[in-house]
């Protein structure tokens, strides 16, 4: 059934949720899905996003079908959806990362690859976990001024965020060509291919969300410029508001997207429905 041709959920002036209109709850919550609404297969993939945690999400998906992973992971994610409030011990938090790492892997196609955007205090975990099951190519630096990660004494300012970047196999797909087979980028346009983007700036300001958006357009632009090409399956196994979503479906790329709050995602399907 259409989304449009659904039965009004609410017709009474509520207060609309914060970026959504009444009108958008009677359109978007009837189509909302979860995760065992997932039924793909390697011949048969399908874009959506999904009221689902990134690991149960990445579970789903078959084996060796996704083009690229954007990953901006939590820091303190709740050990099931419907437990907040009870955070992970360290440990566990270690554990949860190791396994939609694992899973991130097992469903990149061997030219596939891996962008996971994160803080100073966890990026040497991640730098650690990744090298694990992945081949870490190089850490990117950009300016985000935005960044949640601050110190709490006065010291030093924390302006930057990183993106480790790794792939799947050496047959890795980068400037529109497979860096394996002698292409890549060519000696003239490696300087434009920095891992250092002084040029992109977080600046922040306020969203439609629970959460702000520390993902600048210009970033995710480059990353899929980089290492994606139209139609290629793009996956946010943390989604937010939907913005890789929105951005991959202006450049013709296909996207899959999990988040756990459903208002946010709610907001998502708002926003790329509109794209």
């Amino acid at each position: 059934m259409n989304i449009s041709e659904k039965t009004p959920l609410f017709a009474n002036p509520l207060e609309p949720y914060r970026g959504l209109s009444i009108a958008d709850l009677n359109r978007y919550l009837p189509a909302l899905q979860t995760a065992d609404d997932i039924r793909m297969t390697p011949d048969d993939m399908q874009e959506g996003i999904f009221l689902a945690d990134g690991l149960t999400g990445l579970k789903k998906l078959p084996g060796n079908s996704i083009d690229l992973v954007i990953a901006d992971p939590p820091e303190d994610p709740w050990r099931r959806p419907q437990e907040k409030g009870v955070q992970l011990t360290l440990q566990e938090f270690y554990q949860w990362n190791e396994d939609w790492l694992n899973e991130a892997r097992r469903v990149l196609k061997a030219t596939g690859s891996i962008y996971l955007l994160c803080g100073w205090k966890y990026s040497g975990m991640y730098h650690s976990l990744l090298s694990n099951t992945f081949i870490v190519q190089t850490r990117i630096t950009w300016q985000n001024r935005n960044a949640k990660d601050q110190p709490q004494s006065a010291t030093w300012r924390n302006h930057l965020g990183d993106i480790w970047f790794a792939t799947k196999t050496n047959e890795f797909l980068f400037g529109q060509k497979s860096a394996g087979t002698g292409g890549g980028l060519r000696l003239e346009n490696k300087e434009r291919f920095s891992n250092f983007w002084n040029d992109i700036i977080q600046l922040g300001g306020q969203t439609d969300t629970k959460e702000p958006t520390d993902r600048p357009r210009a970033l995710i632009n480059r990353i899929l410029d980089a290492s994606t090409f139209k139609l290629n399956y793009i996956v946010d196994p943390f989604m937010r508001n939907g913005e890789i979503g929105v951005i991959s479906k202006l450049r013709g790329r296909r996207f899959i997207g999990f988040d756990t709050d459903q208002d946010n995602l709610l907001i998502a399907m708002k926003h790329i429905d509109q794209t």
